[in-house]
């Protein structure tokens, strides 16, 4: 001590009070805890200090001694190896009352743990993208344990069209005068020319924090993807195509309840990556991806 080596006088006072409850030992290491802070940390994750707390109690059990009930009180009331209880010092002064005065009752306090620390809520935003809706955007916030998310995506296609008609062709309310025919074998995938679609989904919902690396989203809102093809109008006498429309295929459209589940995979501190998939009124599931960060 006199030659200030604090890490190899520590080792000296653990053997001491780990061999026989040396109360010297324990007034030294008393001493290198106030004489040095870099120590404290490495004293109060090994077993030393706590050996310390319970040489002391045995001390009080078995020799009711004063001096230790004194180490006890300083112990707990800074906090010395151990966390700061002031119940548990009130409760060693008052035994050291009992000492003095016998006629005194003390009861020992219930210890409680300290409460979990609040973890400010962090919030994300991100890019988002399915299969029918590439552009979309994702902003949400996670605290402890939940959070919130909320999510939109569209095509960005705002396509008209004048008539609704079913997979067969057959136009809703009929026409004024010839007949609707597609412009493709309906076999066959058509062009983009000739086919379009509208598509806007929203949601949002829970965000459950599994670890600090992952988390799962499950949330519900609405889908709604309207599938619009180019239509030929055949006149009945000339029968040949007269002119051409746009119509929205009822058969193949879709809108309603949207279901998500995704889960977010966190790449270092900041940046996330998703993946998951999007129920369109429980009848499609489409795939969906996205990217963003925490701030």
């Amino acid at each position: 001590m006199n030659l200030l080596d604090y890490g190899k006088a520590k080792i000296w006072f653990e053997a001491l009070v780990n061999s026989s409850c040396d109360t010297y030992g324990i007034m030294r290491l008393k001493d290198i805890w106030y004489a040095d802070d870099s120590m404290r940390l490495q004293m109060s994750r090994g077993n030393v200090m706590k050996k310390c707390l319970s040489c002391l109690e045995d001390n009080v059990k078995s020799l009711r001694d004063s001096s230790s009930m004194n180490l006890l009180i300083l112990f707990y009331s800074e906090g010395i190896g151990t966390d700061k209880d002031d119940a548990m010092a009130a409760y060693w002064k008052q035994r050291l009352d009992e000492i003095k005065n016998p006629n005194l009752t003390v009861a020992r306090p219930v210890r409680t743990k300290p409460p979990r620390e609040k973890v400010q809520m962090k919030f994300f935003t991100g890019y988002s993208a399915s299969m029918v809706a590439p552009v979309g955007l994702t902003v949400g916030g996670v605290g402890n344990y939940v959070g919130w998310y909320l999510r939109f995506r569209s095509n960005l296609s705002s396509q008209e069209y004048t008539k609704v008609c079913d997979n067969a062709g057959n136009i809703d309310g009929g026409l004024d005068v010839g007949f609707a025919k597609f412009l493709f074998d309906e076999t066959k995938n058509p062009p983009k020319s000739i086919k379009k679609s509208n598509a806007l989904i929203g949601t949002g919902g829970l965000v459950i924090k599994v670890n600090e690396a992952f988390l799962i989203s499950i949330g519900a809102g609405y889908c709604n993807r309207e599938v619009i093809y180019q239509l030929a109008l055949i006149g009945e006498v000339e029968a040949k195509e007269i002119d051409r429309f746009w119509a929205k295929n009822k058969d193949a459209s879709i809108g309603g309840v949207a279901l998500d589940l995704d889960g977010k995979f966190k790449i270092g501190k900041t940046v996330y990556a998703s993946l998951g998939c999007t129920v369109f009124d429980f009848k499609k599931v489409y795939p969906n991806a996205g990217i963003g960060i925490f701030f």
